[in-house]
């Protein structure tokens, strides 16, 4: 079976060890149909190659963002879902603030896309060897 628009839009690829944290109810639903190969934890307790968190306020983002760090291997792909501006859910993220912990960790911001019609994310990822360091976002 194909795997889900959500789960290649949000590059989940076969054989990952994937980690979400906070996520909504029926959320995974969404994901479904994942690749083969696919193991969810939704706990941080093991590295993982993508993970995705569910953080409603910077103060959340800012608690959540350094521990999910120690989860990381080389290539891991981060995406952080935070409440689109249209939702109603109350919010102090937006596209372009909020992300103070995120900018001081080194990390590249991949790309912006629209989970559902109640979350964003933003990817990030660790920088390859040699990359160019590029400016906030």
């Amino acid at each position: 079976m194909a795997e889900s628009a959500l789960a290649k839009k949000m590059k989940l690829k076969a054989g990952y060890d994937a980690m979400i944290i906070n996520a909504p109810d029926k959320y995974l639903k969404e994901l479904e149909p994942l690749p083969s190969n696919v193991n969810i934890a939704q706990k941080m307790e093991n590295p993982a190659d993508w993970i995705q968190i569910f953080v409603k306020s910077k103060k959340e983002l800012d608690v959540l963002f350094p521990k999910v760090l120690k989860f990381f291997k080389p290539d891991t792909l981060l995406w952080i879902s935070f409440p689109k501006g249209t939702s109603k859910i109350q919010t102090d993220l937006t596209r372009d603030k909020g992300w103070d912990v995120v900018a001081a960790a080194d990390l590249k911001w991949v790309n912006l896309v629209s989970v559902n019609e109640t979350w964003s994310a933003f990817a990030v990822r660790p920088y390859k060897p040699g990359e160019p360091i590029q400016s906030f976002r």
